[in-house]
């Protein structure tokens, strides 16, 4: 019965090297999102990153925003 309390003392002592490493995620790209604008008769296609910034350059380029587009 020695042996056993032996080995138990043993793996009480013994110390787990542990190491930590930062894992960064894979990001899937963003999807870019197609909208209709009107530029005057004009019916225009436009690639944006966002809704909002679809938005954002219809206001700024002076285009009416007709609707968004799906692929």
């Amino acid at each position: 019965m020695i042996p056993v309390m032996a080995d138990r003392s043993r793996l009480a002592t013994e110390r787990m090297s542990v190491s930590v490493v930062r894992v960064s995620a894979r990001t899937a790209p963003k999807r870019r999102v197609t909208f209709c604008a009107l530029e005057g008769p004009l019916l225009v296609l436009i690639e944006a990153d966002s809704e909002d910034e679809a938005f954002a350059i219809c206001t700024e380029q002076g285009l009416e925003f007709v609707s968004l587009c799906d692929d």
